[in-house]
């Protein structure tokens, strides 16, 4: 444990490191609660499905669209520039947010595709640059603690946004957001820029043709194409059969806590025994919460042990699949086209669940809730046959190094408790004498004082 601790504060001292970490809490913590919130308030407005689907539609492709262009201009004027200008538009995209109170539509269309770009921009080469500045055999241990802390943020500032207005909650995420800025302009390196400049540059169709890649990308598509498709049972059928009021805001913020807590535990694993074990694994539990909803919907116990199990997974998914996969395939190469690609499919699917919410989540839905989860439960076991056949991405040396260190820190203590036993026998052995010459010592003086009460009195 100790050791840890060291490597921790020796990676944590690093500049680039200190500016690549901040940039990464502040932004997911930024969007994720600021999206609930949003989506909140667009509800409360009751503008009808057509420019629901309109407002979250400019939203969404603003995002994809933009990423793209942020891996263009990344070429041209440099990672820290973009950074830069992403952080900003992040701040007026969110105080413009303060005019959606009013049903003007057009207001909140050009609000939506504003935030989306101020999202989509330098999301991509903002988990690169932070992948830029983390060592192969220890990214899984120094993400884990970041995103840890990163959504234990989301939980707070999602329970403190519940305490105040809307407009008072978007101020504060306004000054956040403003605060990261400040903190990358007094941290950020140049030597990082000159790193990226010096990484083999790769095609986008390169990226998709890899075996590799989309033995990866196929089961991480199918799985948030099943959960968000799943979102809308949650926020009206499971809610009111269950809690009688509509928490999902809550029930959302809870599991970004239980993912929280355990990525710090998968991030550490990640390190020793690989990623491709632990995405299986996140593929069995979610399974196995759907399974029990489908065959007991009903019951309040089986409700709460899926949001558990979903918190858990939804930890090992964002960690992996949004830091540790792409980076580990991108190797030596430019990682924003990597991590572009890689979280499309979070982004797009992200779409199904306004959409499809009119049809599911009413009062009399075109299809059950058992039947959703026994389907849900099925194309999760078909997701993780890909995963079956396809390589670790922990690189072999890391492996190999890790089982080594494991193996000589074991001889180690093996040679100490060795060395230290005859001198522990040695240190017995004389205690065991000198007890022995202190009891007979003890029996001496009683001998004497019992002779000489005896010549005295008899």
């Amino acid at each position: 444990m100790s050791k840890t601790l060291f490597i921790l504060r020796d990676v944590f001292r690093q500049k680039g490191f200190q500016a690549a970490s901040i940039l990464i809490f502040n932004s997911i913590s930024w969007y994720f609660p600021l999206f609930i919130l949003f989506t909140d308030e667009i509800n409360q407005l009751k503008l009808g499905y057509i420019p629901l689907i309109l407002i979250f539609g400019f939203h969404y492709l603003a995002i994809a669209g933009s990423a793209f262009l942020g891996n263009r201009l990344i070429e041209r004027i440099g990672r820290n520039k973009l950074l830069s200008i992403w952080i900003i538009l992040g701040v007026c995209s969110t105080a413009m947010m303060l005019l959606i109170t009013t049903s003007n539509l057009s207001i909140i269309c050009a609000v939506s595709i504003i935030w989306g770009l101020s999202l989509g921009l330098g999301f991509p080469s903002c988990l690169a640059y932070f992948e830029d500045n983390l060592t192969s055999d220890r990214r899984g241990l120094i993400g884990g603690v970041t995103f840890a802390f990163t959504f234990m943020a989301i939980t707070i500032a999602g329970f403190l946004s519940t305490l105040t207005s809307f407009n008072e909650s978007i101020i504060g995420f306004s000054i956040w957001r403003l605060i990261g800025l400040f903190f990358f302009f007094f941290l950020k390196t140049e030597g990082n820029h000159l790193q990226t400049n010096l990484q083999t540059k790769v095609s986008y169709l390169n990226i998709i043709k890899e075996r590799s890649f989309y033995l990866y990308f196929i089961p991480w598509t199918i799985f948030c194409v099943i959960n968000f498709f799943q979102a809308p049972f949650f926020d009206t059928q499971l809610q009111k059969i269950y809690l009688s009021t509509d928490l999902s805001y809550i029930v959302a913020l809870g599991e970004f806590g239980i993912g929280g807590i355990s990525m710090l535990v998968v991030g550490f694993l990640s390190d020793r025994i690989g990623r491709k074990r632990l995405v299986i694994l996140a593929y069995a539990l979610v399974g196995v919460g759907y399974a029990l909803l489908s065959f007991a919907s009903d019951n309040l116990l089986v409700f709460y042990s899926y949001v558990l199990l979903d918190g858990i997974a939804w930890g090992i998914f964002f960690l992996m699949f949004l830091l540790l996969i792409w980076g580990d395939l991108a190797q030596s190469r430019t990682k924003d086209r990597y991590y572009l690609i890689g979280v499309l499919p979070f982004i797009i699917a992200s779409y199904i669940t306004p959409i499809v919410r009119p049809y599911i989540g009413a009062t009399q839905p075109l299809i059950q809730p058992f039947l959703a989860f026994s389907f849900a439960s099925f194309f999760l076991f078909i997701a993780v046959i890909p995963l079956m056949v396809a390589p670790e991405t922990l690189p072999e040396k890391v492996m190999k190094d890790q089982d080594l260190m494991s193996y000589a820190e074991k001889a180690l203590k093996q040679v100490k408790k060795e060395t230290e036993k005859p001198q522990r026998k040695k240190a017995e052995k004389s205690e065991s004498k000198n007890k022995d010459n202190q009891k007979e010592g003890e029996k001496s003086s009683e001998y004497d004082e019992a002779r000489k009460l005896a010549e005295k009195y008899y």
